[in-house]
C-alpha cells in the first residue's frame, strides 16, 4: 500500500515502539517457560499422561512463538524499527 503524503510516517506511530517492545518480552517469556517445561519434561517417563500433556503444551508454546514473532515482523515493517 503506498503511503500518503499528507499522513505522519507510521515509524512515529503512537505506541508502536511500545508495542514491539511489549510483543518482544512476550516472546522471551515464553521461550523461557518452554525451557523450563523442557526441562520438566526430562524428568517424566516418556509414556505417562503427564509427559503427553507437558509435550502438548511445548507444541502450544512453540506456536505461540511463532505466531508472536510474526506479530514482531509486522512491527518492525511498518514503524521501519
Amino acid at each position: 500500500m503506498p503511503e500518503d503524503p499528507l499522513l505522519p510516517p507510521l515509524a512515529h506511530a503512537p505506541g508502536l515502539e511500545d508495542l514491539h517492545a511489549g510483543l518482544h518480552d512476550v516472546l522471551r517469556l515464553i521461550e523461557i517457560e518452554h525451557a523450563l517445561l523442557r526441562g520438566r519434561l526430562e524428568s517424566l517417563k516418556a509414556d505417562s499422561e503427564g509427559a503427553r500433556l507437558l509435550e502438548g503444551v511445548m507444541v502450544l508454546g512453540a506456536v505461540l512463538q511463532q505466531r508472536m514473532a510474526g506479530l514482531l515482523q509486522i512491527c518492525r515493517e511498518i514503524g521501519r524499527l
